[in-house]
């Protein structure tokens, strides 16, 4: 039938499902909690043994680009785990962050491919970072880059939609995806320009404790997965319009105008019962490539009417 099919099944409830697994931003998110809470406990019985000192666990999993010459590779992905000890803002953000993106755009990509663009959010941050830091020392911790990632992929998922910050963690503020977007990869982009490029050129340290070039490693990753995985475009059409007026086709403020103002939407002949059953086949066939998220309304109110009208 129809709705037998895997991928037009309702996503149960984190807690409901089959087999009772938990979301990935979840697992994700607990782990990175319980990581931070050892690095805690490490301070209080072992002063120095981790944060962003020369502890035990910043040596072994904090990246660096020392650390990196000394061919420890994995520290490219296990940096993301590990956050500052100093206080609690840098991963009470971060998990916030994790949390409330994740929630949404998770049921969009499903688990694989979003634990595949939350790792490549801290691959990519962290090879921005080595880029400029590979002959100096200094470790760099926290899941920001990853969920930088997650941040970008949303922002060029849903642009015009309003989302509610808490600016300071108490000011509340009202902004389109679009224009945080735009203004973390400017704010990203010139604070790797302005303190990480001359302490890279004069061989020297970081002049700021915020890794602009992990961040702005993130957000590109997301832009790439946007592009190459979920849109399935890639570059090269970065600025091309797609056919499909579908959800995941790019943001109008990401691209250019297309060259033909041709519509290439069109509608099928429903009144029979064969032209109804190809046109709900296209459906699926979208559905199995760029997930449900990728329908516009005029093809959910389709399979809706299917639904009924296939099942006589």
């Amino acid at each position: 039938m129809l709705y037998d099919r895997p991928y037009m099944r309702q996503n149960e409830p984190a807690g409901n499902s089959r087999f009772g697994q938990r979301p990935a931003y979840l697992i994700l998110l607990f782990v990175t909690v319980g990581i931070f809470i050892l690095q805690q406990l490490l301070n209080v019985l072992f002063p120095g043994a981790s944060g962003r000192g020369n502890g035990f666990l910043t040596q072994w999993f904090a990246l660096s680009g020392y650390g990196f010459q000394q061919f420890k590779l994995w520290t490219i992905w296990t940096y993301g785990f590990l956050h500052s000890t100093q206080g609690f803002f840098h991963i009470l953000g971060n998990m916030l962050g994790l949390f409330f993106i994740g929630r949404m755009i998770e049921p969009v990509l499903g688990k694989a491919k979003f634990v595949g663009l939350y790792f490549s959010g801290a691959l990519l941050g962290g090879l921005a970072y080595l880029f400029f830091h590979f002959n100096d020392g200094f470790p760099v911790v926290g899941a920001s880059a990853a969920v930088l990632a997650l941040l970008s992929f949303f922002c060029l998922l849903q642009p015009e939609r309003p989302i509610t910050l808490l600016l300071f963690f108490v000011l509340p503020v009202t902004i389109k995806p679009k224009w945080l977007f735009w203004a973390v990869l400017v704010i990203s982009a010139l604070g790797a320009i302005a303190y990480e490029l001359p302490s890279m050129l004069e061989s020297g340290h970081m002049t700021s404790p915020v890794a602009h070039s992990a961040h702005l490693g993130g957000m590109i990753a997301g832009i790439l997965f946007y592009r190459y995985i979920y849109v399935g475009n890639g570059l090269p059409f970065l600025f091309k319009q797609r056919s499909s007026g579908s959800a995941a086709e790019p943001p109008q403020w990401f691209k250019s105008r297309p060259k033909s103002t041709q519509n290439l939407n069109y509608r099928v002949n429903r009144d029979s019962r064969q032209d109804l059953q190809a046109e709900v086949d296209r459906i699926l066939d979208k559905i199995n490539s760029s997930g449900f998220g990728a329908l516009t309304e005029a093809e959910k109110s389709t399979l809706e009417r299917a639904k009924d009208i296939l099942s006589k």
